[in-house]
């Protein structure tokens, strides 16, 4: 019936793409679309949503564009699911491209649309153009409160996404499981510990969901605001653990200077049948560094190259607990040896030559660097300065300066 022609019923045909798409078979509803001689918008449709629900964006982004060159008009679907898409991609160019195309065709004040466009430039941080998308809304539902608030907070805007939520309250939008992990993630970036406890009264005043993803959460900001009792109350009223939550008050200890807690804790961890991850790994590093805990280091070390952990991250946390625990060689080996190495990892190996007194080599590894791709930044000139300073090297650090290294 299709590929003689006689079906003309474009509702019929898109109908039929997307109930193929609704059993899972993908791959039928793209043969049967391809075959049809004339789609019109919701056959379009049919096939985009069921790439789109099938995790393929870059497949949506391709049959828009050969939807916009066979002169068919989008709707607010087609630009809606489209702009997700870009989303998914991180690709805030095509879906800036896609919503002018939308404005074009009339939808400029379209609610899922916008939603998507809002949601579009939160994923790739750029939180001033969502705001704009926002206040353009006609309306604003929960997910559009969520999508600003949780976008402030991992853009690290922890107080505008507290503004977000006091403003949210205010016109009688209740928020829910999404909101509060945002707000719980804002204090913790914040520091803010007495919104932080309200909004843990909160959850609890409304017998919100505490699953273990919320109380992780809030292990997570106590432990960032150096309440660590109040991290080690919410652990241990956890009926179910998992991974995440033992890292958390891991990471949490190592990082208010509790090194033995955070050891102690690694191990019960082990012993409770789970096996660190790369966050509770690098935390028991810098415990161990904290310590000079160089044989737990060395153990730690094995176990992270037996389960192929190895990334500048935790050769960053390597060299550091090395140089620290006394073997400045174990560092400058590591560090030679890793494949990839960031800034970070720069500033770690030139801070540990300052931190021995080595100032010279700390200048030549400087000098190496800036034959690299990577740019130092202030954090690397600081290492640079302590070290030449701790070396007795000040004339070579006011010579960077009078050089404009240090602007």
């Amino acid at each position: 019936m299709i590929t003689s022609g006689i079906s003309s019923h474009k509702t019929f045909d898109g109908q039929l793409v997307a109930t193929y798409a609704r059993i899972g078979d993908i791959e039928l509803a793209r043969k049967v679309f391809d075959k049809l001689p004339q789609k019109g918008v919701d056959t379009w449709n049919a096939i985009i949503i069921a790439s789109s629900r099938n995790d393929r964006p870059v497949e949506v982004i391709d049959l828009y564009r050969q939807m916009i060159l066979e002169g068919v008009r989008p709707d607010s679907s087609t630009f809606t699911v489209s702009i997700k898409a870009c989303a998914s991609l991180l690709d805030v160019k095509v879906g800036k491209e896609i919503r002018l195309r939308a404005v074009e065709c009339g939808y400029e004040f379209d609610l899922f649309v916008l939603s998507s466009v809002m949601n579009l430039y939160a994923k790739c941080g750029e939180m001033d153009e969502a705001r704009d998308v926002f206040h353009k809304m006609p309306r604003k539902d929960l997910v559009s409160w969520t999508t600003m608030m949780t976008g402030f907070a991992q853009s690290g805007r922890a107080n505008e996404a507290i503004d977000v939520y006091r403003l949210m309250q205010k016109e009688g939008v209740e928020g829910d499981r999404v909101v509060i992990l945002g707000l719980i993630q804002a204090c913790a970036n914040l520091g803010d510990t007495k919104m932080g406890l309200s909004v843990h009264g909160y959850i609890i005043r409304r017998d919100l969901p505490k699953d273990a993803v919320v109380k992780t959460s809030l292990i997570d900001m106590y432990a960032k605001t150096g309440h660590l009792d109040l991290a080690f109350r919410v652990f241990k009223k956890m009926h179910y653990r998992n991974v995440v939550s033992w890292s958390a008050l891991i990471s949490g200890c190592a990082q208010n200077g509790f090194a033995g807690n955070a050891l102690e804790l690694l191990i019960e961890m082990q012993t409770s049948g789970f096996n660190p991850d790369l966050v509770s790994l690098v935390s028991a590093l810098l415990a161990c560094s904290q310590i000079g805990f160089l044989k737990l280091g060395r153990s730690i070390h094995g176990y992270i190259v037996r389960r192929l952990f190895s990334n500048p991250v935790s050769g960053t946390a390597l060299v550091d607990m090395y140089s620290k625990c006394g073997s400045l060689s174990c560092a400058r080996a590591l560090f030679d040896r890793m494949d990839s190495r960031d800034s970070i990892s720069w500033n770690a190996m030139i801070a540990s030559y300052g931190i021995h007194g080595h100032g010279k080599e700390a200048l030549l590894l400087f000098l190496q660097m800036t034959e690299t791709n990577l740019k130092p930044n202030h954090a690397t000139f600081a290492s640079l300065l302590s070290a030449l300073s701790h070396s007795g090297l000040v004339e070579e650090g006011k010579k960077f300066k009078h050089d404009g290294f240090l602007a």
